[in-house]
């Protein structure tokens, strides 16, 4: 079974055009009390139009183009990126969040309606080092892939892709350097 992320639609295309390299994130309702957490290092970036909304992200994004039915309603789902875990922080304290507004796609009421969402003040936020599928692969919807939860396992066979980065080592790096330096 392959581990697969749910993460909004346009932020997957985000981190697969090389736009975005993190996540913000505070966990869904099936991931309990203590929110989202990493129990693995690769994983499949899963697609879901589930909370995904225009105006909780930039005005830049071709939201559009991007738009589908709702979640459940759309055969297969296509699978293209895979991402490694760099690393993950804690983020408790709101002016080190607002000086990382560059380095994602969300609206400044978004990133704040996450950290403010209980149990209490904070996020998630985590460097990933994205791959592009070649081909991509697609697995049947499931109905175990719904709902308002982080991880889901699927049966998917990537094995025999081809993985690109989306970004080179050289700008990998010096992205990392810079959210280091943001977040101490």
């Amino acid at each position: 079974m392959l581990q697969a992320l749910k993460e909004w639609d346009v932020v997957c295309e985000a981190l697969g055009s090389g736009r975005q390299a993190i996540i913000v994130r505070k966990g869904g309702i099936a991931d309990g009390p203590g929110g989202m957490e990493f129990g693995c290092v690769e994983f499949a970036l899963f697609p879901t139009f589930f909370h995904q909304q225009a105006q909780r992200v930039v005005a830049d994004i071709d939201f559009a183009a991007r738009e589908a039915g709702a979640e459940g309603e759309r055969e297969p789902v296509e699978i293209r990126h895979v991402a490694t875990l760099a690393w993950h922080r804690a983020v408790t304290d709101r002016a080190v969040l607002a000086r990382l507004q560059a380095f994602h796609i969300f609206t400044d009421e978004e990133v704040g309606a996450r950290f403010d969402q209980k149990p209490a003040p904070g996020v998630q936020v985590a460097l990933l080092r994205v791959y592009r599928l070649d081909p991509p692969r697609r697995v049947a919807w499931n109905k175990a892939f719904g709902g308002c939860r982080s991880w889901i396992e699927m049966d998917a066979d990537i094995e025999s892709c081809t993985r690109v980065s989306v970004l080179s080592d050289e700008r990998f790096a010096a992205l990392e350097r810079e959210l280091l330096a943001i977040l101490g």
